[in-house]
């Protein structure tokens, strides 16, 4: 009995890791889950930091379109007295992102792809 319960909570713990690093992955690596080819957003090159206009070409169209997507509670960080800062304030394809209005705020409810 003592083994199987050990079995059971070893495969918990494996199920909840995998599950953690998937919500932890970089932003590259969900965009090429979904297709999307380093390309789309390295378009110069592969050092080219992608620009606004290319995250909106798929993410809404404008800021103001992203915002309304990204109005599911009492925080919007897309409609703020922030205007419409650069994606990449806050979104990195291959570091970890960072929600700039926590320079000043300390938001614990918003999580950044």
């Amino acid at each position: 009995m003592h083994s199987l319960l050990s079995v059971l909570c070893t495969g918990l713990l494996l199920v909840t890791a995998v599950a953690n690093a998937a919500d932890n992955a970089m932003l590259a690596e969900r965009h090429a889950k979904r297709g999307v080819a380093c390309t789309s957003c390295h378009v110069k090159s592969p050092n080219d930091k992608p620009t606004m206009t290319q995250c909106l070409a798929c993410h809404g169209g404008s800021y103001e379109n992203l915002a309304k997507k990204t109005d599911e509670s009492d925080i919007n960080p897309h409609a703020t007295h922030m205007g419409e800062p650069e994606c990449s304030e806050c979104h990195s394809g291959h570091k970890q992102p960072r929600l700039v209005c926590d320079n000043c705020h300390e938001f614990t409810d918003i999580k950044v792809p």
